[in-house]
């Protein structure tokens, strides 16, 4: 059975990273997944935000409380662009004609 230990880190000088866990016993042997955290781009295409299966399924691989922390980011990104955005409401605030 495998345990999570979920925990962030910044990048050290030189390009390292230092990952300290009490729980862990010398020479055990971890798996490390590395997920870097990209800056919030204001417009991008479709294309650039379509997923591949490969990547879904790395998704999906991931511990339950690592993809809950993605898409809780994501999903404050998603609010804080319909907050700015005010176009949308503009388009939803029209009487619908039925033609």
């Amino acid at each position: 059975m495998k345990s999570t230990l979920y925990t962030t880190t910044k990048v050290l000088p030189g390009n390292r990273i230092e990952i300290q866990a009490p729980t862990l016993s010398v020479g055990q042997t971890v798996e490390i997944v590395i997920i870097i955290s990209e800056p919030a781009v204001a417009e991008s295409s479709a294309e650039e935000q379509t997923l591949t299966l490969e990547q879904r399924q790395d998704f999906l691989k991931l511990p339950m409380s690592e993809r809950r922390r993605i898409l809780e980011t994501q999903a404050e990104a998603m609010l804080a662009h319909y907050q700015e955005d005010s176009e949308w409401q503009e388009l939803m605030a029209g009487d619908i004609i039925d033609y």
